[in-house]
């Protein structure tokens, strides 16, 4: 009864928290679960960029690139004391021959900002003589920076404003560069096809019952419910990762954020019967490699291996992150959708 009690609230969005399995609601001061919100809502984070499906060729993605030391490329070990120091702005490029190295957006590009700090530790991390700190980066004039990274004036870096690769979509799973296929990957894909793209604008190339183009978004979670209807007749949209777990907040009855975890529910709410009596559970097509990378280039594309259907708070927590293993692994296993 309990394990029921369970599942019947991870399906309306109601949580359990701490070892006295007190019921946290939607609505501060009740009892009852409900999809009202007395407590203030803070504004819902986009999980999906809004754009446009565009057959044009992308614009180059300019950030400016530290020079590290040494090989990084096929220096694992390197690599990773890069990634430590550093974080999210170094990564992998995709390609026949990739390459390792650090990019910052342009805000980062300040006389003492990251891109300019990060620059003056590369030798450090790289394990040879630590460069003078206390030197600010200066422009150039071809939009490139120079820092002095010694006491002698011609003792000086460059950190360019080029053209930032694509990062690798592969995720590593298991120690293993792995490609992301999902549970929609025996469907044709669409005729516009390439990083950044939205499913929500994109053209299927399927048609609806009246006659009238899907977008991949319209047709994915067709096919999802048709696969999933009952006796009646009736489809049903099924979460493609029913059961994953994360972290996550809720506002008890004093209104106060309570930390807690999340378990995705089965059955989603369809998007055509809104208004949904809880939005949180609203089926959305999400791109498990991201649309945007870390560096806000583009990065995950519309192909629909790329493609999951998942709830709409499940989506929110994954935006702007790199996809975990357990998510790979669990829509690489998963049984193939067929139209």
């Amino acid at each position: 009864m309990q394990a029921m009690t369970r599942l019947r609230s991870a399906m309306l969005g109601v949580l359990v928290w701490g070892l006295g399995g007190a019921w946290m609601t939607g609505a501060c001061g009740s009892n009852e679960p409900g999809p009202l919100n007395s407590c203030p809502t803070p504004p819902d984070t986009p999980t999906e960029t809004p754009t446009e499906c565009a057959a044009t060729m992308p614009d180059p993605c300019m950030r400016y690139r530290i020079p590290l030391l040494g090989n990084p490329s096929m220096d694992l070990a390197l690599r990773e004391k890069y990634i430590a120091a550093f974080g999210s702005a170094c990564y992998m490029s995709e390609g026949p021959t990739p390459t390792f190295n650090c990019f910052y957006k342009e805000e980062e590009m300040t006389p003492r900002g990251k891109a300019c700090t990060d620059a003056q530790r590369i030798a450090e991390v790289f394990g040879a003589a630590p460069s003078d700190k206390g030197y600010e980066c200066e422009a150039v004039g071809n939009g490139d920076y120079t820092l002095q990274v010694g006491p002698d004036p011609a003792n000086k870096i460059t950190i360019a404003l080029v053209d930032a690769p694509r990062q690798t979509p592969l995720v590593e799973v298991d120690g293993v560069p792995t490609e992301v296929s999902g549970p929609y990957r025996n469907l044709m894909e669409p005729k516009t096809l390439g990083p950044g793209q939205p499913f929500n604008n994109c053209d299927s190339g399927m048609v609806g019952a009246d006659g009238t183009p899907l977008t991949q978004t319209e047709w994915i979670l067709q096919v999802n419910r048709d696969a999933h209807k009952g006796d009646a007749g009736v489809g049903e949209i099924h979460s493609d990762l029913a059961g994953f777990k994360w972290p996550c907040t809720v506002m008890n009855e004093n209104c106060e954020e309570v930390a807690t975890e999340c378990e995705e529910p089965l059955v989603l709410g369809d998007p055509k019967k809104k208004p949904l009596e809880y939005p949180d559970t609203e089926a959305q097509v999400h791109h498990v490699v991201p649309m945007k990378d870390k560096r806000n280039c583009p990065w995950g594309t519309n192909s629909n291996r790329n493609a999951a259907v998942i709830s709409r708070a499940l989506n929110r927590h994954f935006s702007n992150k790199n996809p975990p293993e357990e998510e790979v692994k669990r829509l690489n296993n998963a049984s193939v959708y067929t139209p």
